[in-house]
């Protein structure tokens, strides 16, 4: 069984991985967020145990590669939100070729809009851009996501664990934030939002049963990372930019 400590291993990895290729040629970072995606994509209809899996995968991994090519094209974060459209069609479009009766229909649609929502925020870590103030940023998020991902796999109960996760990120990310040029403010603004979205998304998931089996595991542990793209990306622009 692929329980929350497996989860939180793979959490701080794909966080490291955003981190880490902060540093490097542009294309590594777009590697890494583009194989979060897949992952993501791959996993996500088995762990919400979709009527239809291998067709709402199939959307998402289009709208990975539509919203990260669409953002290289353009290089405007406001163009992933036309491709987020595009594939709500999409998944109504699934639905309308499946043969098996379709049965839960509103849970397959629902099921796999909310998908191509998470791939499509991932793009946010990319959108950051370049320079020193976008390496500390991505820095900045790659860090309070692994920390946050390290205390949820502490062994503390309930709101308690959740507490200590944000609090964790906050301090963490106001750390980066301090010593490079994000600041303190909007480092601590960032790890909180980090620490939020993977302390909820560690405690919802984890009492999925599906949770326990490797590629679902896998979605539930990049889902955050993935998210987190999109308020890091936010933040930069109020606070920062």
């Amino acid at each position: 069984m692929m329980g929350g400590p497996f989860r939180a291993v793979v959490a701080a990895t794909a966080a490291a991985g955003i981190g880490i290729t902060a540093f490097g040629e542009r294309y590594l970072l777009i590697g890494t967020v583009a194989a979060i995606g897949a992952l993501f994509s791959i996993g996500w209809p088995s762990l919400l145990g979709l009527p239809a899996r291998r067709g709402a995968s199939v959307v998402l991994l289009g709208c990975v590669v539509a919203s990260v090519g669409v953002l290289l094209l353009t290089n405007d974060l406001a163009m992933v939100a036309v491709v987020f459209a595009l594939s709500v069609v999409a998944a109504f479009v699934h639905e309308l070729v499946r043969r098996d009766g379709r049965p839960r229909l509103v849970e397959s649609v629902s099921g796999t809009v909310a998908g191509a929502a998470v791939v499509t925020s991932a793009t946010g870590w990319i959108a950051v851009g370049t320079g020193p103030t976008a390496v500390g940023l991505l820095l900045c998020g790659a860090v309070t996501l692994a920390v946050a991902a390290m205390c949820s796999a502490l062994p503390f109960p309930g709101w308690i664990g959740a507490g200590i996760t944000v609090v964790a990120a906050a301090g963490g990310g106001l750390a980066v934030g301090s010593v490079t040029d994000v600041g303190p403010t909007a480092g601590a603004l960032i790890g909180f939002s980090a620490g939020v979205v993977l302390a909820a998304a560690h405690r919802l998931f984890g009492q999925f049963p599906s949770s326990g089996r490797p590629f679902p595991a896998l979605a539930a542990a990049v889902l955050p990372v993935a998210v987190a793209g999109l308020p890091v990306y936010v933040l930069a622009r109020l606070l920062v930019a």
